[in-house]
Parts: C-alpha cells; structure tokens; sequence
C-alpha cells in the first residue's frame, strides 16, 4: 500500500530515541523528508545520520520561544511542514512515587508541561504550516491514561487524549488531521536487554513485546493521508493487553 508520504515534510519531537526514533526512521522509509526536534544535540546528531534525516533542531517544549525558534529552522530546512509527530515527553522511571501521599507535586506539574503543553506548544507554532495545504499531527501518549496507580501518568496522557480531540476539531475544517496513539510496554534501544522487561511487554493476548518499531509503524499510518478518517481517534498500540474493554 502507497501511504502517500513521498516527499511530505515532517517534523519529529523526541526524535533521538525510542518511539520518536523509530518513528522518523519508518517516515523517511516511506519517502518523507524529516528534522528531528531534542534537546540532546549528541544524540540527535547520530539519530539524524541512522534514520536519514534532513537535520536536527534544539529546542525545550516547555520553553515557548524556543519551540517557535526551532519550527521557523525547520520550516526553513523543508520549505514547508506537512506531518508533526509529537513524542518528546518525560519517560516513566522505575521506583518514581506514584501515591496520593508520596507525589511530588512539582514533578508531576514538570510531566504535564512537558508532555501536555509541550504537545500544544509544538502544534500551535505547526499550524499556520499545516494549515497551508492539510496535513497531519500524531501525538504519542500512554496507555496510563486509561488504568490507575499512577497518578500523575494517568493525568498527562488523559491531557494529551483532550488536546488531540480539541486540536481535531479546531484543526479539522483546514484539512488538518490529528490523532493520539497510547503505547504500552515498548521495546526500545534502553531496555532491548532486559529480560524481565521483555517477558512482562509479552504479556499481551498475542504473547509479543512491542517494538518501537512496531508502534512506529502505527504512528506513520496514521501520519499518512490513508488514515484520514481516523482523525480524532486514539488508538492502542500494547498488542491487545487482556482485561480491559474500552467502548
């Protein structure tokens, strides 16, 4: 199947590891034109040359006036922007308290204007390109949106679930398609060799851990004109965790 991204121009957040990595390597696989957007200049700096990128920007999602820096760059660097992928968000940290009474406030408040209103961030300074001729934003949240024991998880990626929704409506007059995508358990280049993590992403109805790529896959899809009538839409990409019926 042709997903139509031949020579679209693309812009990845959180583009130097992990999901948003794969995500710009399965795009340029299909013929888009991609930055990366990190703060890591090392990293994006190999990850541009793996993955065949056009070239990197700088810039901090919390920080509003860098993000509209690096998207100005990156506009520069494609001559215009079609798709946004946005997945530079804070990782979930083994042994982080999760509690009522354990929470760090601060932390979780840093989570949220990191993955919630960094995505918002990001998009606001992407729409006046979008808008131009259609195009796509997927937003990478988690599938703690939708169980408990974590507090603060389960409020930034519910966040991201409103801002997709909202920004689908806003946005979707102009031809411009937004969707959310929950990972779960994931196998990225951080946790490739550990067994009891790879044993416990298995443990879906399909008896698969997900790879980035995997869910990368997902994402370009969703990215390409194919899936326009998606937009709006949150998908589950975990491999069909059991127990769980969302209507």
């Amino acid at each position: 199947m042709d997903l139509g991204l031949s020579g679209a121009r693309a812009l990845v957040t959180g583009g130097n590891r992990g999901i948003g990595r794969a995500t710009a390597r399965a795009l340029v696989a299909e013929g888009a034109r991609v930055v990366l957007l990190g703060r890591d200049e090392a990293a994006l700096l190999d990850a541009v040359v793996e993955v065949g990128a056009v070239g990197h920007v700088l810039a901090d999602t919390t920080d509003d006036v860098t993000v509209r820096a690096a998207m100005a760059r990156t506009v520069d660097l494609l001559g215009g922007l079609d798709v946004v992928v946005n997945a530079a968000a804070p990782r979930a940290l083994p042994g982080t308290p999760t509690s009522l009474e354990e929470l760090v406030e601060a932390d979780m408040l840093a989570d949220v204007d990191t993955k919630v209103v960094g995505y918002l961030r990001v998009v606001r300074a992407a729409a006046p390109h979008l808008r131009r001729g259609g195009g796509a934003v997927v937003n990478v949240s988690g599938c703690n949106a939708r169980v408990t024991g974590n507090i603060s998880g389960s409020v930034r990626n519910i966040g991201v679930v409103a801002l997709t929704k909202n920004l689908a409506d806003e946005l979707g007059p102009d031809g411009v398609r937004v969707t959310c995508v929950h990972p779960g358990l994931t196998v990225t280049e951080r946790n490739l060799g550990d067994v009891d993590y790879l044993e416990t992403a298995a443990g879906n109805a399909l008896r698969r851990a997900p790879h980035a790529s995997d869910v990368a896959d997902l994402i370009t899809f969703l990215a390409s004109p194919r899936a326009w009538v998606a937009s709006g839409a949150v998908v589950t990409a975990d491999g069909g965790r059991p127990g769980h019926i969302w209507a």
